[in-house]
């Protein structure tokens, strides 16, 4: 069986602390993402709800997933993204997009 290679990217609030600790990326902000940021890139890149477990909701869609992580007031602290193929270009134009990067600012681990 064929493992694809995917990167990972997330959607965080502009200026938010960036740390790399046990569990993977952490971010610190005290600002959260707005529900129209993730029903646009819902929208936009066609994902389909897959389930909702300990404050995380899942989206899949072709070369994609997407996790929303909900603080404890179900606000959205960051969007965590798997992508393939073609995607991370397609969600890079996408976070160009004022509606997103007036208050969020994408962030791709193996690019810093």
């Amino acid at each position: 069986m064929m493992k694809t290679q995917y990167t990972a990217a997330f959607i965080i609030p502009i200026g938010a602390c960036k740390n790399l600790g046990e569990d993977g990326w952490e971010f610190e902000s005290s600002d959260r993402l707005s529900n129209e940021v993730a029903g646009h890139l819902i929208a936009a890149l066609r994902l389909d709800f897959v389930e909702t477990y300990s404050g995380i909701k899942r989206y899949v869609g072709e070369n994609i997933g997407m996790s929303l992580f909900l603080d404890d007031n179900n606000e959205v602290e960051n969007i965590y993204f798997q992508v393939s193929g073609n995607s991370l270009k397609a969600l890079t134009e996408l976070c160009q997009d004022p509606q997103v990067s007036s208050t969020a600012e994408m962030f791709v681990p193996e690019k810093e």
